[in-house]
């Protein structure tokens, strides 16, 4: 089957397969499934996703009124700052305050030379991160349990509760039938392995600032 024949989720997932194992397997993505990552540390890695979505869900609502795919899939209930807002809160953190990291900073860069050049192409790193809420849940559960919580602090990881399933389906259908061409494809894979390189990064760098 050729890249024409695939659909654009097909493409996603077989083209940045690798891509996702590597961000999935940071130091401290292993440490939040394990129950055993610390509370400052885990509150300092929101702080810097806060800033990678803060990013990219400014852009793609600026595109909104522009791209029909973007409107249909950008949705509100597909926005995580509200959910970072929340649980940087509960962790006593004000977002506003928390220094950009490099990563974050440069994925923010990559961001604003996208919707400049190929507004379409944010819907590979909006892949990337509402992917990433399958994983979520069993994260969080891992978290409840060694912190004792009962959903505090564990919105972003665990927005949908149990319409995970039926959310990503429907993901996964609006970004099919959006039947982009050859050119928004290549773009949107692409910047979901951009996205994939970033999110490692940021983990790998909130890492290295609290061993």
């Amino acid at each position: 089957m050729t890249d024409l024949q695939k659909s654009i989720m097909q493409r996603l997932k077989a083209e940045t397969r690798d891509l996702h194992s590597h961000a999935e397997s940071r130091a401290l993505q292993t440490a939040i499934g394990a129950g055993e990552v610390d509370q400052a540390t885990f509150s300092a890695y929101l702080g810097q996703l806060h800033h990678v979505h803060s990013s990219l869900e400014s852009a793609l609502d600026s595109r909104r009124g522009d791209h029909p795919a973007i409107a249909a899939i950008a949705t509100d209930d597909r926005m995580r700052v509200p959910d970072l807002d929340r649980d940087l809160a509960f962790f006593g953190v004000d977002p506003h305050r928390v220094p950009v990291g490099n990563a974050a900073r440069r994925f923010s860069q990559l961001v604003d030379e996208t919707n400049e050049a190929n507004p379409v192409a944010l819907l590979g790193a909006l892949y990337v991160l509402e992917g990433s809420t399958n994983g979520g849940r069993f994260l969080a559960r891992a978290l409840r349990k060694s912190w004792g919580l009962d959903g505090e602090g564990l919105s972003y990881f665990d927005p949908y509760g149990d319409e995970q399933r039926r959310m990503w389906a429907l993901f996964r259908e609006q970004m099919d039938e959006a039947s982009f061409d050859a050119a928004p494809n290549n773009a949107i894979v692409e910047m979901a392995k951009a996205t994939f390189l970033a999110i490692a990064e940021v983990s790998d760098e909130v890492s290295s600032q609290h061993d």
